[in-house]
């Protein structure tokens, strides 16, 4: 049984299970403690601040490197919900808090574990995502398993559309089991080894495009770091541009990775010359169309 469940996180996501938890269970949250992300797209800071405020939850903002010893000894949890914290939690604090941290990992550990698991799982050209709810310890990503759930990748997904399907489970998990998790219905399992894998930390160079692979993995490259995340991206005359959107051309075109090859009749769209003679319709370029840069 845990009795005092302090929420840790941020974002959409997090704000999503903050509400459910307080629903569910308001007199057993004693608090949530965020971080200031305010100058992050995705940031629900003024979101998560407002909700707390009005109905009555402790709220801690914290600053910096967003360290959690002060909060969570201030609040003495027995349990500890973490959704969208992009911050390392020490191993001696988790061991100070009787039921541990409890958070999600957006693969089916353990495959994926580490950094950015929904863009690897794409760019990898797989057919399903999924999400696993997990105990921290002190390896990465590697605690006990209390739920896991996949979703399917189709060919017209585009990273967003993964992650609203991600964050859709992830409440029905809330809804559906957060009190039998309270109440020592649901036990966790050991993770298994079998399929392990990891991720490594992205930079913004890793969005370069590499125009000499086949047409099908560039195209997933481009669909797994679509918005909301800053996109995949090339050079043209030196100019960086990004691309948000592609199409595979159905028919083999000759010429030199990279290059424009043509311009499809069709909607007027660049058709730019893959790996293996294969090609793709570019869409949803930032600024002006290839076209008038080439004019």
């Amino acid at each position: 049984m845990f009795d005092r469940v302090l929420f840790i996180g941020s974002k959409a996501s997090g704000y999503r299970v903050l509400r459910i938890m307080h629903e569910l269970s308001t007199g057993k949250l004693v608090g949530c403690v965020t971080c200031d992300d305010s100058d992050d797209v995705r940031s629900e800071l003024d979101t998560i601040s407002s909700y707390c405020g009005s109905h009555g939850i402790p709220l801690d903002i914290l600053k910096g490197k967003c360290d959690l010893a002060e909060p969570v000894r201030k609040y003495k949890p027995d349990l500890c919900i973490v959704m969208g914290w992009y911050h390392i939690i020490p191993e001696e604090l988790i061991n100070e808090v009787k039921g541990g941290f409890i958070g999600i990992h957006n693969s089916l550990l353990p495959a994926h574990r580490g950094f950015a698991p929904v863009v690897w799982t794409m760019i990898a050209g797989e057919k399903k995502a999924g999400f696993s709810v997990f105990s921290f310890d002190k390896g990465m990503d590697t605690g006990d398993i209390w739920f896991q759930q996949e979703v399917p990748i189709s060919d017209d997904d585009y990273i967003s559309d993964v992650l609203e399907r991600l964050e859709e489970k992830t409440e029905d998990f809330f809804r559906e089991h957060y009190t039998e998790m309270l109440e020592g219905k649901l036990r966790p399992h050991e993770q298994s080894a079998e399929g392990t894998s990891y991720g490594a930390m992205r930079t913004p160079e890793d969005g370069i495009i590499d125009w000499s692979r086949d047409s099908e993995t560039v195209r997933n490259f481009i669909r797994a770091q679509s918005h909301p995340y800053p996109g995949a991206y090339t050079f043209l005359k030196g100019e960086k541009i990004t691309i948000w959107h592609a199409d595979l051309f159905p028919y083999p075109i000759q010429g030199s990775p990279g290059q424009i090859g043509m311009f499809d009749p069709e909607d007027g769209s660049a058709v730019i010359i893959c790996g293996n003679s294969t090609g793709l319709k570019i869409k949803g370029l930032t600024a002006k169309s290839l076209k008038d840069r080439l004019g």
